[in-house]
């Protein structure tokens, strides 16, 4: 056995475990779910079919642009994807998982000339694009189910942002709806955006300016930029637009409970009836989430008391200024949020279009056009500076459809070329010969170790939140604790944690781990689930993600619950390779399945002696040393 693990494995150096695919003497009822499920991702708006040819030209465009990079710097291309690896990556990079055995063996044996251009437009008009840009956009924006500030409820804020990809949202409509949305999440759900940093309206706009923008103003917080132009009071100047933006229903000119603060005075009349009863746990959960809306206060924000700079005095009010450009004036007929919106999301903003332009191409390569992507400045300088204005006009031509930018990232020569695979500095210009070597993301190893084990694993969604509003809806100022205890009750059964245990459990589930897409899992998992393991960030910090290894993830992969379920009956992949008829057959169905290719004749070899001395078990153990190899955990 431990043969066949050096011929195949490359690169990590432990001992494959004897499991695998022999027949038990009684066969069981198979043990892994067969992909039941809630179905409620709704239909996916389709890549324009019109909008094609001009996809391919502006395709053409870039690599005209790239090519002329290379020569100028001295560059030679990568060698172009084979089609095995082209049908490996496109999945993995818009859909998030390798590819079904099937979905290879149609893409690879199709004569279509333009079947690279086919797939692209399927995968952007897939649910599995849908659950992939989720996982990128929860890590960009710090998404986390429980609890967010002050145990709100943010899961249809979650469901409202899948839902705007599913509907290819325009990206300026996008972000302008999070930046002035206003009321409670369950009626405005683009609110969750503004909870999500609850109380921090200082912070908020350092975060938002990074995100949106691709800009760091933070340490101009405390002090004048020491790397940047940005001054302190140019950020207090910026901050002061959002700064009336009040996140708590009890606060401010908002006040409107005439009996104090609700959930004290709630708590305190439970415990008169019941001196067990804390009012903690559930009960303050629905009360705070009807506290909790987003609304605006005039509120002038003034320089901090240890103000040091002579452009201003401590404690002086500020006025609102954009930190670069002019905006309009507040005034009765727009809010501050709703200038301060307008001015970021404009076509004429030097930094909106480019910013995602600039993501979406790193998201693709690996690496930025401008690095680092998330730190621009007025001197940084694009690699390639013709192909980020290019990207950008684009863009803004298109009326912020970011699908469509993708898709023309996707078209060119240049993604379509293999990996490079040495390190690469990208303190240094990176001229994109092709994509730089990543392992895959936490969400796609587990989405693609779903896809070996699980029959439809996408047709599980996390229960839908509709009828919230119906349900937790109350009038704080005459709720009595009998009036909170029912709604509590009725909470728990159809929106609770545990509500959505009980239905997981029931539907997908193996062992107590619910077997479902990464993007229909809590946000984030525990500290001990395989997702964070394999560096599903905290979202605390804006993309903190990880794709570097460590102890934890080898032994899971050597004897964690989803590689043993992978190799029981009932799985895909063990389904598929008993229903093989010859061992040739069956070692084709295993590469193809993991790998997307054929075995080598010296992996063949290696794994026909494996087989031939340990039988049927011999299957699992070349399936188990095939995705512990980096040839399955990286994207070629």
């Amino acid at each position: 056995m431990r043969k066949l693990f050096v011929a195949i494995f490359a690169g990590l150096m432990i001992f494959p475990m004897q499991f695998g695919l022999g027949q038990p003497k009684k066969p069981p009822v198979s043990r892994v779910p067969k992909g039941s499920g809630n179905v409620e991702w709704g239909k996916v708006t389709p890549v324009d079919p019109a909008t094609s040819k001009h996809a391919r030209e502006v395709a053409t465009k870039i690599d005209r642009l790239l090519d002329a990079g290379y020569r100028k710097h001295s560059v030679t291309p990568n060698e172009a994807l084979s089609d095995s690896l082209f049908v490996r990556r496109a999945y993995l990079e818009i859909g998030g998982r390798i590819p079904l055995l099937e979905e290879v063996g149609e893409f690879i044996q199709s004569r279509d000339a333009r079947k690279r251009d086919n797939l692209i437009d399927e995968l952007l008009s897939s649910h599995d694009y849908i659950s992939h840009m989720f996982n990128y956009w929860a890590d960009v924006l710090r998404l986390k189910d429980n609890p967010i500030n002050n145990n709100q409820i943010a899961q249809p804020y979650h469901d409202w942002i899948k839902d705007s990809i599913r509907t290819n949202k325009p990206y300026d409509k996008w972000v302008h709806e999070m930046l002035t949305a206003e009321g409670r999440i369950w009626d405005n759900p683009a609110a969750g955006f503004i909870m999500r940093d609850s109380n921090m309206e200082l912070d908020a706009v350092d975060n938002m300016v990074q995100v949106w923008l691709g800009t760091q103003i933070g340490c101009a917080q405390c002090h004048d930029h020491p790397f940047d132009h940005w001054t302190q009071k140019e950020y207090y100047e910026m901050a002061s637009y959002w700064y009336g933006t009040r996140t708590r229903s009890n606060t401010g000119d908002k006040k409107q409970y005439t009996k104090g603060n609700p959930l004290s005075r709630l708590r305190k009349e439970l415990k008169a009836i019941d001196p067990e009863a804390t009012g903690n746990g559930v009960f303050a959960r629905v009360v705070n989430a009807n506290l909790f809306e987003v609304w605006e206060q005039k509120r002038p924000l003034k320089l901090p008391h240890d103000y040091q700079y002579d452009n201003g005095k401590p404690h002086q009010v500020v006025s609102m200024k954009p930190i670069f450009g002019s905006a309009e004036t507040p005034g009765p007929d727009k809010t501050p949020r709703e200038v301060l919106a307008a001015w970021l999301t404009s076509k004429s903003n030097p930094r909106f279009a480019k910013n995602i332009a600039n993501r979406m191409w790193r998201k693709a390569f690996g690496a930025g056009l401008i690095e680092p992507f998330d730190d621009i400045r007025n001197e940084s300088e694009a690699s390639n500076p013709e192909v980020l204005a290019l990207l950008t006009e684009e863009l803004i031509n298109s009326n912020f459809d970011v699908r469509q930018l993708q898709r023309i990232i996707f078209g060119t020569q240049a993604w379509q070329r293999e990996s490079t695979n040495k390190d690469v500095d990208l303190s240094q210009p990176y001229y994109f010969p092709g994509p730089v070597l990543r392992r895959m993301t936490a969400e796609q190893i587990w989405d693609s170790l779903l896809t070996l084990a699980v029959y439809k694993p996408q047709s599980f969604t996390r229960p839908s939140m509709d009828g919230l509003a119906a349900v937790i809806d109350m009038d704080l100022d005459k709720a009595s604790p009998k009036d909170v205890l029912a709604i509590v009750d009725e909470f728990n059964e159809k929106y609770s944690a545990g509500a959505e245990r009980k239905i997981t459990r029931a539907r997908n589930s193996y062992k107590g781990m619910t077997l479902a897409r990464a993007s229909e899992l809590q946000t984030p998992l525990p500290s001990e689930h395989f997702l964070r393991q394999f560096g599903q960030s905290d979202r605390e910090l804006i993309e903190t993600s990880g794709r570097t290894g460590s102890v934890s993830q080898v032994l899971t992969m050597f004897n964690g619950e989803i590689t043993h379920m992978m190799l029981e009956r009932g799985s895909v992949i063990y389904d598929t390779v008993m229903k093989a008829p010859s061992t040739r057959d069956r070692l084709d169905a295993i590469f193809y399945s993991i790998l997307t290719r054929p075995p080598r004749s010296s992996e063949r070899e290696v794994a026909e002696r494996e087989i031939n001395a340990s039988g049927s078990a011999g299957f699992g153990n070349v399936i188990w040393a095939l995705i512990n190899t980096k040839e399955f955990l990286f994207i070629q």
